[in-house]
């Protein structure tokens, strides 16, 4: 690929269709023959770009698909602990492999510094085994246990609540406080949790490989994406970018949603050069990341505004600029709908509580600049923000990263002021894992458009090094995969737990969480020791009472019971993270009130008809002096033989089970 039709940066002309229009309409709208419209600049550009488009998505898709089972299969296969330096450097050695095959290749490649367009399937095929390297690399740290990353702690244990509550039913609704409609965006649970229904497997034991999947789908989506408005290689460099920047498995459902967010704003609301997409596959990717996650559309709001009002502006049919945004409106509506009609129909009726936004993180004080630290990630989104700002009138892909960078900004500007007056923080300090990775993508595309010329510039052609675009993107692909093998392979024996932070910390926590029974996983290491939760006796109690297919409204003041059962809960123990939705604070208040009730009959028929439904389960924590759910004391008097079956379990736990009538 040569000339302006195959760089990444050429700026669109005012005068070539863009994608709303069919490919053989100008500009102006009006139907030009099909033979001197295929003979435009534009149509031989987009021609170009969906060939070269398909020589590297089809071998990136299939080699995927091929080499992903086996990645899943090989740590099983070596059985090593991945806690030894044998089991850690497994991905390492496969890596290290992958990638001395793939600089053989290129150096035997002809001698040229631009990357032709026959490169592009072998970058497919690179794409795709970089998707799949990752699933080696983090099934290889969790090798030994049925958990996830962080195991049931915090986020990861409502995570798999949702999962558990949607391997029961396909109704969005919170994963704890059941018959409330979800705040959270239950695509990625519900998928999971439909997949473990129809495998015949525990929601928890299926979310880690989940995510494993889901962050390799997220460098091949992101590879996918921006093969349609860059080279491959371009695209390449970015997906393994965007991987170091964020890329964690916990969170795997934003990583995804990202990915896909990021490409899909300059290819629905820009002026990409080869057109945008068509108004039906974007509007429907718009309301699967809304779906996804939602936080990325609000953050990046003011950004895709301004974005669109740049574009309208230069359109030269602004009434069909404006007839193409509402398709995509109305599909991404649609598309997200089932999600987000129930949502706000509850809002719009009963109101909300919104506490979740109200927790002290300690991200809330973090750096807010990424592109100032002293690293490699650090220099490129350094180098991203001055290319964005240098080039931001020169090329098609400055202006949209700008905007995103710049509404981001301002929308944690806006709710880091109202924090301070209002004590809700509207979750502002999230948007750095979308400005990390925008910063880390604009150096990207910064170096590919100005390395060329700073070759033409201090070389000639003939001392150009041979492979020196194919060697560039092997390094930037081999930092970018050991530097992610680094920061979630947990630490080796003999360190010191005290010392682990961050991301290995979550390595760890995946093997140290006990199983249901009590039994610590196969590598589980000697510190920490995570209390255990007597689950399993808990449901044989409620069994024994009320039947195996029981599924009781249950007060548990550990929402662990909640990750393993699929089972209806009166209310979050945390009530940072409970949803807008179920009204935490007036159930809080009803169960203040309950607690009073000291008379054993009128405690039984008090918590039979509270103001939000009955609780047929009590599981508390016992002390000499009370009964306890957080901070709400309970007396053993309470619970009278005649209304409550009460069964003490280790780990000072009692569970009290309403009798049957």
């Amino acid at each position: 690929m040569t000339g302006s039709d195959a760089r990444v940066t050429d700026q669109q002309k005012p005068d070539e269709p863009t994608g709303e229009q069919p490919s053989g309409e100008q500009a102006t709208g009006e139907r030009a023959p099909r033979a001197r419209a295929a003979g435009t600049p534009a149509a031989r550009l987009r021609a170009a770009g969906a060939a070269a488009m398909r020589r590297a998505t089809v071998p990136a898709l299939l080699t995927w698909l091929v080499m992903t089972p086996v990645a899943m299969l090989l740590p099983s296969l070596a059985d090593q602990d991945p806690f030894t330096p044998r089991g850690a450097v497994l991905p390492v050695a496969a890596g290290g492999v992958l990638l001395a095959a793939a600089l053989a290749v290129a150096a035997a490649r002809p001698r040229r510094w631009r990357v032709p367009l026959r490169t592009e399937p072998l970058t497919g095929v690179a794409a795709g085994l970089l998707a799949a390297w990752v699933v080696l690399a983090l099934r290889s740290t969790l090798h030994g246990t049925p958990f996830g990353f962080a195991g049931l702690l915090g986020d990861e244990g409502r995570m798999s609540a949702m999962v558990t509550r949607y391997s029961a039913t396909a109704v969005p609704t919170d994963g704890i406080v059941a018959g409330v409609p979800s705040e959270y965006p239950p695509l990625f649970p519900w998928v999971v949790g439909r997949a473990s229904a129809l495998l015949d497997l525990h929601a928890w034991q299926v979310l880690g490989d989940a995510q494993t999947l889901t962050i390799s789908g997220a460098v091949l989506l992101a590879f996918l994406l921006w093969t349609r408005l860059v080279p491959a290689p371009a695209a390449l460099a970015i997906a393994a970018a965007s991987l170091v920047a964020f890329g964690d498995p916990r969170k795997a459902h934003e990583v995804v949603a990202l990915a896909v967010f990021i490409p899909w704003v300059p290819a629905t609301f820009g002026r990409p050069p080869r057109g945008r997409l068509h108004w039906l596959p974007a509007g429907i990717l718009g309301g699967l990341v809304v779906a996804t996650y939602l936080g990325f559309m609000l953050w990046g709001a003011a950004g895709i505004l301004v974005l669109a009002w740049l574009a309208w502006r230069a359109a030269d049919d602004r009434r069909r600029y404006l007839a193409y945004l509402a398709k995509v409106v109305v599909v991404a509506a649609v598309t997200a709908s089932w999600y987000l009609v129930p949502y706000g129909w509850t809002l719009l009726r009963e109101g909300g509580q919104m506490v979740s936004d109200q927790f002290p993180a300690p991200a809330i004080t973090s750096n807010p600049f990424p592109f100032l630290a002293a690293t490699p990630l650090g220099l490129l989104q350094l180098t991203g923000l001055a290319g964005a700002i240098w080039y931001r009138r020169t090329t098609w892909w400055a202006t949209p990263l700008l905007c995103l960078i710049g509404g981001a900004y301002l929308y944690r500007a806006v709710a880091a002021a109202r924090y301070v007056f209002t004590d809700h923080t509207g979750l502002f300090y999230h948007t750095a894992r979308m400005i990390t990775v925008l910063l880390a993508i604009a150096g990207v595309l910064t170096i590919v458009h100005a390395g060329p010329g700073l070759v033409r510039r201090f070389a000639t052609r003939d001392t150009v090094p041979h492979g020196i675009t194919a060697a560039a993107l092997a390094a930037l692909v081999g930092w970018s995969a050991f530097s992610y093998w680094r920061e979630w392979t947990p630490p080796p024996p003999g360190t010191d737990i005290a010392e682990v932070t961050d991301t290995h910390r979550y390595a760890v926590l995946a093997h140290a969480e006990p199983r249901p029974n009590g039994k610590r996983t196969r590598f589980a290491p000697a510190e920490p020791r995570i209390r255990w939760f007597p689950v399993q006796q808990i449901n044989n109690a409620v069994t024994e009472v009320l039947g195996r297919d029981a599924a009781p409204r249950t007060l548990s003041y550990d929402e662990r019971l909640f990750a393993y059962l699929p089972w209806p809960g009166y209310i979050a123990v945390d009530r940072t993270a409970a949803a807008s939705t179920s009204h935490w604070d007036d159930r809080h208040d009803a169960l203040a009130a309950l607690a009073k009730v000291q008379d054993p009959a009128a405690f039984a028929k008090a918590s039979a008809n509270t103001r939000f439904g009955g609780i047929e389960v009590f599981v508390l924590h016992t002390n000499p002096q009370a009964w306890t759910w957080g901070d709400l004391r309970f007396s053993p008097s309470q619970f009278s033989p005649s209304h409550f079956t009460v069964r003490s379990l280790p780990k000072n736990t009692v569970v009290a089970i309403r009798n049957r009538r």
